[in-house]
C-alpha cells in the first residue's frame, strides 16, 4: 500500500479571507441590483462567508491521509519527515477554527434580527472576528502547506511487491547502481549524503515487478549521533520487508575506510534478519584491493560506472528475490 493521492495546495490566511469575502460581496451586489432587502443581503453575506470558509477549512482537513489508518512504515516516515504530533495539532486548530466561526455565525445571525437599525455593523463585527480567527491560523496554514510538499514527495512504495533496498556508506556508488538496474533517478554528486531522501524505482522481469529503493548513506556511529537522513535509511530497512544490497567501496575513494564499512555491514546483519547481497563496487578503479576484506564476505564485484558484472548482479537479485517470495508465501 502506498499513499494514493496527492494533497492539494493549502491556501494561506489572506487567500482564504479574500476569496470568502469576495464571494459574499459579489452575491450582495447582485442582490442589491435586483432590489433585495438590505436585511436579507446582510444575512446572506454572513452566511456566504461562513459557508466559503467552512468549505475551505474542511477541504484542508480532508485532504490529509488518515494518520491512524496508514501502514506503520508511512506513519513513521511522515513522523520523521514532518512530525505527526505537530501535524495533528495544526489540523486540530483548523478544525477548531471552523467550528468557532460556524458558532459565531449563528450568534450574529440572531443579532441581525435584534439590531435592525445596525445590521451592517453586526455583519462587520462578524467579519472582524472571523478575520482574527483565520489570521490566528497563519503559522498552521504555512506549516500544513510545507508538510503537504514533503508528504507529496514521499516515495510510492507498494509494500506487497518484491523490494530491494540499496544501502551502505555515502558515496560508495549506491545511486549509480540504482540508475543501472531500475527506473530510479536519484541525483548523483561526488560528495557524502548526496541522496537526502528515500528514492524508489522499479524494473520488470517478465510480468513481475521489482521495486528498488535507494536510501541515504549511513555512517558507522552511535544512533544518537546519526542525522535525519541516516534515520530515514534505517527506518526503511527496519519497516520494509525486503532484500538488501549492501554496497562496499574497497577502494576507499568514498572517503571512508573498509573497516568502517564492514562495521556498518555487521550492524545491519546483527539487527535485521534480511536476505542480503554484499556488492563490492568500483572495480574500474585499479587500486581495488580485494585483500582488505575476506573473500567470503563479498558476493560479487562490480563496476556501476562501466557496467561490469551488472547482468550477473541482476541474476543474483532475481534469484534471491524469488526465493524470498517463496519463503514468505510458505
Amino acid at each position: 500500500m502506498a499513499l494514493s493521492r496527492k494533497i492539494p495546495y493549502i491556501p494561506n490566511e489572506t487567500e482564504i479571507i479574500d476569496l470568502s469575502f469576495k464571494r459574499a460581496s459579489k452575491k450582495a451586489n447582485l442582490q442589491y441590483n435586483s432590489g433585495t432587502r438590505m436585511s436579507i443581503i446582510e444575512s446572506d453575506m454572513i452566511t456566504t462567508v461562513t459557508s466559503s470558509i467552512s468549505k475551505i477549512l474542511s477541504s484542508i482537513m480532508q485532504s490529509y491521509p488518515n494518520l491512524d489508518e496508514m501502514p506503520e512504515f508511512y506513519h513513521k516516515l511522515i513522523d520523521l519527515t514532518v512530525g505527526i504530533d505537530r501535524l495533528k495539532i495544526s489540523l486540530d486548530r483548523v478544525s477548531m477554527a471552523n467550528k468557532t466561526i460556524k458558532k459565531l455565525s449563528k450568534e450574529y445571525m440572531k443579532d441581525l434580527k435584534k439590531r435592525r437599525d445596525s445590521r451592517e455593523m453586526v455583519r462587520k463585527e462578524f467579519y472582524g472576528r472571523t478575520v482574527s480567527i483565520i489570521n490566528g491560523l497563519s503559522n498552521d496554514l504555512y506549516f500544513l502547506n510545507d508538510a503537504r510538499k514533503k508528504i507529496n514527495d514521499l516515495p510510492a512504495i507498494d509494500l506487497n511487491e518484491p523490494i530491494i533496498i540499496v544501502t551502505g556508506y555515502p558515496n560508495v556508488g549506491k545511486s549509480t547502481i540504482v540508475n543501472m538496474i531500475s527506473t530510479g533517478r536519484p541525483n548523483i554528486a561526488s560528495y557524502p549524503f548526496t541522496t537526502k531522501e528515500i528514492i524508489a524505482g522499479h524494473f520488470y522481469h517478465g510480468r513481475d515487478k521489482y521495486q528498488v529503493i535507494d536510501v541515504p548513506g549511513i555512517l558507522d556511529r552511535a544512533d544518537s549521533q546519526r542525522n535525519k537522513m541516516e534515520r530515514l535509511a534505517f527506518l526503511a530497512i527496519e519497516q520494509i520487508k525486503s532484500i538488501i544490497l549492501f554496497i562496499l567501496d574497497l577502494t576507499e575513494t568514498c572517503g571512508y575506510s573498509v573497516h568502517e564499512q564492514l562495521n556498518l555491514l555487521n550492524e545491519i546483519k546483527k539487527n535485521f534478519d534480511r536476505p542480503m547481497i554484499v556488492v563490492a563496487n568500483k572495480t574500474d578503479i585499479k587500486k581495488v584491493d580485494s585483500e582488505k576484506v575476506d573473500s567470503d564476505i563479498v558476493d560479487i564485484f562490480i563496476s556501476a560506472k562501466t557496467g561490469e558484472n551488472i547482468p550477473e548482479l541482476m541474476d543474483k537479485i532475481l534469484l534471491l528475490a524469488k526465493n524470498d517470495q517463496k519463503n514468505k508465501k510458505g
